[in-house]
């Protein structure tokens, strides 16, 4: 059976379970102090849950920004090696071709482009 209080404030009486005055909200010292230190083991067994959690999230947490940044660099990489090298590859081709143009201009074959034969 739970005990009865007057409060010190408005003199109301009320259970001793209560932390506050239910009339006045004036706190009893003894409930108070159950009640934050209730509060205070909640959070000391949440705490105790998660640090044995927090070592994994952490690793997984920096794994998974490594791939990003990772694949971020590709990316970036590509967009800039690409035109860079599609565009020199353009230019060899151009290169190439002035360069048979110019040769069958001037009767020279390379490779296996002309075969002609002579008879003797």
């Amino acid at each position: 059976m739970s005990k009865i209080i007057v409060c010190p404030s408005c003199g109301g009486h009320y259970k001793e379970k209560l932390v506050r005055c239910p009339y006045c909200g004036t706190a009893t010292l003894e409930a108070e102090e159950k009640e934050y230190m209730g509060k205070l083991e909640d959070i000391r067994i949440d705490l105790e849950e998660y640090g044995e959690k927090a070592p994994k999230q952490i690793n997984k947490s920096i794994a998974k920004t490594i791939l990003i940044a990772i694949i971020v660099v590709i990316i970036l990489a590509a967009c800039i090696i690409l035109p860079l090298w599609m565009s020199i590859d353009a230019k060899n081709k151009k290169v190439q071709k002035e360069k048979e143009e110019f040769l069958k201009n001037q009767g020279i074959t390379t490779g296996m482009l002309e075969v002609t034969t002579y008879d003797m």
